[in-house]
């Protein structure tokens, strides 16, 4: 196996325990999330320009997912709900 194979090895499991471990949908994409920076973070010298650019949509999509989750939060709390 290429280490390409790993890394996507290694993302499917972590989607795939997350979707199992979580109830809530934040949790799942905050997990989500977390995962896919640890890849591509850990694995960054083995992938090439073309394969990290490939991920960025998927990250910033799931930062604005994360941040609109955080919004959410604060204001639950805020408003005493």
């Amino acid at each position: 196996m290429d280490v390409e194979d790993y890394i996507v090895l290694f993302l499917a499991v972590w989607v795939l325990l997350s979707a199992l471990a979580t109830k809530s949908t934040g949790v799942f994409m905050t997990l989500t999330l977390i995962g896919l920076l640890i890849t591509v973070e850990v694995s960054g010298l083995f992938m090439n320009r073309e394969q990290k650019e490939n991920l960025k949509p998927l990250i910033e999509v799931l930062v604005v997912v994360f941040t609109l989750i955080v919004i959410q939060k604060v204001y639950e709390v805020l408003s005493g709900g």
